[in-house]
């Protein structure tokens, strides 16, 4: 409830708090009021950011590649490009290894037949690890544009 004083014209919220009732400036009453406001969207805003957060930590370990050794890390553009490079020179030095002794018998078809497997093998690793961190760069972008969203 509102009231007005008649003498100087302020207004007044009339406030009851157990048995006890009394008035109120209505301005310093909406401007703790907007402070409250002010601070609950800052929390909720912050709840929002945490929870963006986990779920990117989530995603980046999703993304992750593991090395020979088992231990998981961020995939690399880079790291895909050589293997793909290294894949194609590697098989095809041992897949010429292979054409140029399979005139003389057995073994030139064995060594072309792996040269082709390396190609694949270590190429189409290459291409996997490559598209993996393309993944992760659009992943991450997505998350910073979130985030700021958020600010």
């Amino acid at each position: 409830m509102h009231i007005t004083c008649l003498h100087c014209g302020t207004q007044l919220a009339v406030v009851h708090e157990g048995g006890a009732a009394y008035t109120e400036k209505l301005d310093q009453l909406v401007e703790r009021t907007e402070q409250i406001e002010g601070k609950v969207d800052a929390m909720h805003r912050e709840q929002k950011i945490a929870a963006l957060d986990r779920e990117w930590q989530a995603k980046q370990e999703s993304l992750k590649v593991r090395s020979k050794n088992g231990i998981p890390h961020l995939p690399s553009k880079v790291k895909g490009l050589v293997s793909v490079v290294l894949g194609v020179f590697v098989g095809m030095f041992i897949f010429c290894l292979g054409a140029g002794a399979s005139d003389t018998g057995g073994p030139g078809v064995i060594f072309s037949v792996i040269g082709a497997a390396a190609i694949l093998l270590i190429t189409g690793s290459g291409f996997w690890q490559y598209q993996r961190a393309e993944a992760y760069e659009k992943a991450k972008r997505e998350y910073g544009r979130q985030r700021q969203q958020l600010r």
